[in-house]
């Protein structure tokens, strides 16, 4: 009985062919194969990178800004988040650097008036020797000399108390910073995990946000094929219902094999060991949406 075979390109039409010395009809389809000996066509899968936006510190969603589907650019604020107190302890703590700062402004005045306090008493020593100045005279500017220097002393360490409260506002309003969530790229908002009210705990995502200027194809090449291809060679992609191929450029080729992936059709296929690939390119009209299927057209060194 004769057989039937389905062969072909990759990425083009089948061709039916009859195989007499089959004894039963089957189908073969191939994936993955060179349709050309200098090039290798393989189907892959347009992606782009996903930026999970989450804020480093707790609090409750008071404001969402962009809905799901909405385009933003860099620095444009997404949400905004809240903290109960956060306003009353700022206050608190700029007030607390302001009065560090005003005692700092004491010590070139204390410093000043303890020295002037420890003059006078060395001048008073030689006075009370000679018994001109009276041990009352003499008692009082050591009192004098004494509570200057323990003025002196008190206000010696405001500047680093006003340093430690300037530090200790900048924490407070670095918090303050991170309860507002902007985005980092121009992107497309793709899911919105917390909606206005929930709360959001530290490094949880609020929104995810896609960077559709940097699209990119994920692709699997087998094994047999993989000393024939190289970081840096130019790659056509190809898509239906777009006339002309996109420029392409391969950036990576994994480092570790895998099995093949689901989309392969035959047991035997999903049995070999593939090595996935990275294909960037530039796509200004956006013709080439994430998840769209493409096919690589790969050329093959000798």
């Amino acid at each position: 009985m004769a057989a039937t075979a389905v062969t072909g390109k990759c990425r083009g039409a089948w061709k039916r062919g009859v195989l007499p010395f089959a004894a039963f009809p089957y189908v073969v389809f191939i994936f993955g194969c060179p349709s050309h000996e200098n090039h290798l066509d393989v189907a892959g899968t347009v992606e782009i990178r996903e930026i999970r936006i989450a804020s480093l510190a707790a609090g409750r969603v008071a404001r969402l800004l962009k809905d799901e589907g909405d385009s933003v650019h860099r620095g444009d604020t997404i949400a905004v988040l809240a903290q109960p107190g956060l306003a009353a302890q700022l206050a608190q703590r700029r007030a607390q650097a302001q009065a560090a700062e005003r005692r700092t402004a004491e010590v070139t005045a204390a410093l000043a008036d303890s020295t002037r306090a420890a003059n006078d008493l060395a001048r008073a020593t030689r006075l009370r020797d000679q018994a001109i100045l009276s041990p009352q005279q003499y008692d009082n500017a050591a009192a004098i000399a004494a509570a200057a220097a323990a003025r002196l002393q008190s206000v010696r360490a405001a500047p680093s108390e006003s340093r430690a409260a300037a530090a200790a506002v900048a924490a407070t309003e670095a918090i303050r910073d991170e309860l507002v969530l902007l985005a980092p790229a121009d992107g497309i908002v793709l899911t919105r995990y917390l909606e206005a009210g929930e709360a959001a705990g530290v490094g949880s995502p609020v929104v995810s946000l896609g960077v559709v200027a940097q699209p990119w194809v994920r692709a699997y090449v087998g094994e047999r094929f993989l000393a024939r291809v190289h970081v840096g060679q130019a790659v056509s992609i190809h898509a239906d219902g777009v006339a002309a191929p996109v420029a392409g450029r391969l950036v990576e080729i994994a480092p570790r094999a895998e099995f093949t992936p689901r989309a392969a059709l035959t047991e035997r296929e999903r049995a070999d060991l593939v090595f996935a690939i990275k294909v960037t390119f530039v796509d200004p009209t956006g013709r080439l949406k994430a998840g769209l299927p493409v096919t690589l057209e790969v050329p093959l060194s000798p």
